[in-house]
């Protein structure tokens, strides 16, 4: 049966292509010497060369799973239905048993997945993070994705480009949800931004010089920031409630737990590839054939 649109219905080329993971692209990189300091072998990389291997991951962001997490199955199920992206990411594990690595094929999706205004996926809940070369697993970065509301902003500055100058002391924009961006609700703008949450946070600024009847005094509320230590990296709590013993046994059943699934995940990884790729491929070709 035909489609209601007028197309088949079957996956196009392009589709079953994207649907396959596909080799990271290869740099070149000029032969060069081990290096040694007192015993200890090292390479040298320059920042451009470390800049450019990252290049395939710049939409690549960290989930950071609070307690439990999901199966890679249940993500990437959870991602495809109710994260509204325009492609298919890549969800896969890391070194710590509670992060997932998702990564988008473009700007839009990269931002869509910052700015989730629920983080939890099967009601098992999550910080997101933008992903660097230098992101440290062991440590929560303290810069994340915050919801705010500006109440009572006029809708005039509901433009982008008002709103990137706006937050500028507060974070980095992210974007706007859709009433801000189609002033379907003028009772304020709600936009995301990337706060960094161990510094002290703005509570209000000016448009125009303050105290003068024509300035505009426009009030922040923050929405869901989390509570961020300085002193052991992490979210959660602060330094006043920091349990530095907890924290420590939180560290070492994450380690005793990585290291016991080690050569299991490794041999089912094994397993699966040996099942499961033959008839991914064999399925990818039969709808190649059926397409031409």
């Amino acid at each position: 049966m035909a489609a209601v649109d007028g197309s088949s219905g079957r996956p196009s080329f392009a589709d079953l292509v994207a649907a396959i993971p596909q080799p990271i692209p290869e740099m070149t990189h000029a032969p060069r010497p081990l290096k040694m300091v007192e015993g200890e072998v090292y390479f040298q990389f320059t920042k451009e060369e470390i800049t450019r291997s990252a290049e395939p991951f710049r939409y690549s962001v960290v989930l950071k799973f609070l307690k439990n997490r999901p199966s890679l199955d249940a993500v990437r199920a959870f991602i495809h239905s109710r994260w509204g992206l325009t492609a298919i990411p890549v969800v896969s594990s890391m070194r710590r048993p509670r992060n997932v690595f998702v990564c988008m094929a473009n700007e839009v999706d990269f931002t869509q997945a910052l700015s989730q205004e629920v983080c939890e996926i099967n009601g098992n809940f999550y910080c997101a993070f933008r992903w660097s070369p230098d992101f440290n697993e062991d440590a929560a970065p303290s810069r994340v994705p915050v919801w705010v509301t500006l109440p009572g902003l006029p809708p005039n500055f509901y433009q982008e480009a008002f709103l990137n100058i706006l937050m500028a002391p507060i974070g980095s924009f992210i974007r706007r949800d859709n009433p801000t961006r189609c002033a379907t609700r003028t009772d304020g703008a709600c936009l995301c931004v990337a706060v960094d949450a161990a510094k002290p946070l703005l509570s209000h600024f000016w448009i125009g010089a303050p105290g003068l009847p024509s300035s505009r005094k426009q009030e922040i509320i923050y929405e869901t920031l989390p509570a961020y230590c300085s002193s052991c990296n992490m979210q959660g709590h602060n330094a006043r409630t920091c349990n530095p013993g907890k924290v420590e046994n939180i560290m070492r059943m994450e380690h005793e737990t990585e290291d016991a699934g080690v050569g299991k995940v490794t041999e089912a990884a094994d397993v699966d590839q040996v099942q499961l790729v033959p008839e991914t491929e064999d399925l990818s070709m039969q709808l190649v054939d059926q397409m031409v």
